[in-house]
């Protein structure tokens, strides 16, 4: 590491460090109902840092409805049931944010078209923000699918900005024309694309990062190779990571992990099922068999059986504040009978596994089955989707109310260390802040268990350093640390790594950063959640 970084970070043990605590969690959690009414939804989500609302996505009405101030609002704030078309795993399927959304309006939709295809498009909101603009839409991706079953469906950006598409094999049972595994299909893969490009005719960019560009046996678009039907996945929201729910065949379910910026795995299916042989039957010659060092294992399965098992829904990484003892906890669940399990997973070994299925019952006569999708607020706190009851679950502190965050809001934090980067943080403290110091703090060894200043605490590690400049301008690695919160209690801010200051050997180091309120008596007056930023090639 160069010298001038190993001074910033002063006494803080270097090394890649994911906000994980030691110990068993010991905070009492459970659900509460917040969202009824709804008609078979399958997703739930907010924009980002919209703290007032959220959005339903409904699979057979092909509506999306935003809920706000305790109901839904009367009008939808989108229809596409004249273009969608609904049946069994068919449907409106997902909605994804733009990252600027707050900027620039737009939005994508997952759903199957009346010919039964798989569309992707893209939207905007109108002038009104409950309201999307259905003149807006523009479909940006076409997938024909050979039979009705195994569409994916799901949408999610990635740290990187980028849009990944998760596409099912195509249907039927055991993936009869090996599609999964080959190389010029869409289907059975993870797709990743640039939506920052997207000229009248709905073309879109391709990364020039992907994995098989330039390669003439590859699509493009295509991230990972070899997934049966990942209905639902997600990223880490402090490491960038993917955690990939893929429903299985007859026998197993799996969840798949891709550390951040890793493309190019192939995750075996139809030639394995979860980490079992499965078939190689219409595959390619020159597949892989079985046991191929190519093939990448998920990181945990577990077989159909007790119970009615038979479907996985993949989940989240939890990164809410309300229960810090869960962060870094990874949720999922099985769709027919309801059971919801949790872990954590270090990149090699998953351990603290456990059934939280009583733990997360809501009580008062409610239930929760037919888990579609585990979703997350403004926040980072955990909802949880029951397409059975038209019903949206959240998790919470069983000891106290869950209070909202104070939120330090970042760009997807990924910064080259050889050509240098900035990342953006916008901080909102509240009004009753204005006029107070901010000061920006940051650890390498991780955020927990938090160090107390003035009776507050500021989640990093107690081997923090400090960020602290007072020229103006500030200048980098140390941009706009210190500062004033405006009239509204807000602040932007930023974390600057110039070129040729890093090394190779720094890539993977995760910067953690968190701010401090300092009222005008000189005491630290609150602080603001973690939000991380990690150094790539």
């Amino acid at each position: 590491m160069h010298k001038t970084i190993a001074l910033l970070l002063g006494t803080a043990a270097l090394g890649l460090a994911a906000l994980v605590p030691s110990g068993d969690a010991q905070t009492t959690f459970t659900t509460t109902r917040i969202i009824s009414g709804a008609a078979r939804p399958v997703w739930v989500g907010a924009p980002p840092g919209d703290k007032e609302r959220l959005f339903v996505v409904e699979q057979n009405t092909r509506l999306i409805r935003i809920f706000k101030n305790g109901a839904f609002n009367a009008a939808p704030f989108l229809n596409v049931s004249t273009l969608a078309s609904f049946n069994n795993e068919r449907g409106l399927l997902s909605m994804a944010f733009h990252p600027n959304y707050a900027e620039n309006g737009y939005f994508f939709i997952n759903y199957t078209a009346l010919n039964g295809a798989t569309n992707v498009a893209r939207l905007k909101v109108s002038s009104d923000p409950d309201v999307g603009d259905f003149a807006s839409g523009i479909v940006i991706l076409n997938i024909p699918q050979p039979f009705s079953n195994h569409n994916g469906g799901n949408l999610a950006f990635g740290p990187d900005g980028y849009l990944y598409i998760g596409t099912g094999d195509g249907g039927s049972g055991g993936d009869p024309g090996c599609r999964a595994q080959n190389p010029n299909e869409l289907l059975g893969k993870m797709l990743r694309i640039d939506v920052d490009t997207i000229d009248a005719t709905g073309s879109y960019g391709i990364p020039s990062t992907n994995p098989f560009v330039g390669n003439p046996a590859y699509k493009p678009e295509i991230w990972q190779v070899g997934l049966r039907n990942p209905w639902r996945y997600s990223f880490d929201r402090l490491t960038g990571d993917m955690y990939i729910g893929d429903v299985g065949q007859d026998q197993r379910e799996e969840i798949s992990f891709q550390p951040a910026g890793v493309g190019g795995v192939n995750f075996g299916w139809k030639v394995l099922e979860g980490n079992v042989c499965f078939s190689t039957a219409a595959c390619a010659p020159g597949t892989p068999t079985c046991g191929s060092p190519v093939y990448t294992a998920p990181i945990h399965t577990y077989n159909h059986g007790v119970g009615g098992i038979c479907s996985v829904t993949g989940g989240v990484v939890y990164r809410g504040c309300a229960i810090p003892d869960l962060q870094g906890t990874y949720f999922f669940a099985d769709y027919c009978s309801a059971a919801i399990w949790s872990f954590r997973y270090d990149g090699a070994t998953v351990t603290e596994f456990r059934n939280q299925t009583a733990a997360l019952a809501p009580g008062g006569g409610l239930s929760i089955a037919g888990i579609t999708h585990f979703g997350e607020d403004a926040d980072g706190e955990l909802l949880i989707v029951d397409s059975t009851g038209g019903e949206v679950f959240k998790v919470i502190p069983v000891s106290a109310p869950a209070q909202p965050c104070p939120t330090l809001q970042a760009d997807w934090g990924v910064v080259s260390a050889s050509s240098g980067g900035t990342q953006t943080m916008d901080l909102d403290m509240g009004a009753g802040s204005a006029g107070s110091f901010y000061l920006l703090a940051g650890s390498v060894s991780g955020t927990s268990p938090g160090f107390p200043l003035d009776g507050q605490v500021l989640p990093l590690n107690p081997d923090f350093y400090t960020l602290i400049t007072v020229g103006s301008p500030n200048q980098p690695p140390l941009a706009n640390s210190l500062g004033v919160l405006d009239g509204a209690g807000q602040a932007t801010m930023s974390f600057g790594l110039p070129a040729g200051l890093a090394s190779p050997s720094d890539v993977g180091l995760v910067l953690h950063h968190a701010a401090a309120v300092i009222s005008p008596l000189g005491v630290v007056s609150s602080t603001s959640n973690a939000v991380a930023v990690k150094l790539v090639p």
